[in-house]
């Protein structure tokens, strides 16, 4: 908040609240018809009205800059998010080049797939599969070498083995 604001919030307030007494004199003075009190009291009042006011105008002004302010930063946070969101584009596109390249040259040293390695499992698959090709069926050649399909998840961990070409499998709904 604004210092402006505040000042003016806090002056009005207070001048609004010292209005009252000068006000209960004039009515007493009223009661009592000494019109020069009177007079005199309602001066006051008139005065801490236009005191208030002041402090009010005062107030709008803090009020003004404050949405000013808000404003210019709401602007520079745009701004900021932006450039970031360009930043993150040029990354992003100069990964899926860095990628492109990557699988048009094959495998470069400096490339993840470099350092691939296979699992003694999955060698043994691969060994029990090319003799199931050369023999000619491939699912009774994995079969008789005691091998059942596995499913693999993203990190490489053997989920279940999956069910067999042609074996039933009962779904409900």
């Amino acid at each position: 908040m604004n210092i402006k604001t505040m000042e003016g919030l806090a002056g009005a307030g207070a001048s609004i609240s010292l209005i009252s007494t000068p006000m209960s004199v004039a009515k007493e003075a009223e009661r009592k018809g000494d019109t020069d009190k009177m007079q005199r009291a309602l001066g006051y009042a008139a005065g801490m009205k236009e005191q208030a006011d002041q402090y009010g105008e005062k107030a709008g002004e803090g009020m003004k800059a404050d949405a000013e302010e808000m404003k210019e930063q709401e602007k520079m946070l745009r701004e900021e998010l932006t450039e970031a969101r360009r930043r993150e584009r040029k990354e992003l596109e100069k990964r899926l080049k860095e990628e492109a390249s990557g699988s048009e040259a094959g495998v470069s040293e400096g490339s993840d797939l470099a350092d691939l390695q296979i699992s003694p499992e999955g060698k043994s698959q691969a060994e029990s599969a090319g003799e199931g090709a050369v023999a000619g069926a491939g699912d009774t050649a994995a079969a008789k070498a005691g091998m059942e399909d596995t499913t693999y998840d993203s990190s490489g961990a053997g989920l279940h083995p999956a069910p067999a070409a042609g074996e039933y499998v009962d779904v409900t709904v």
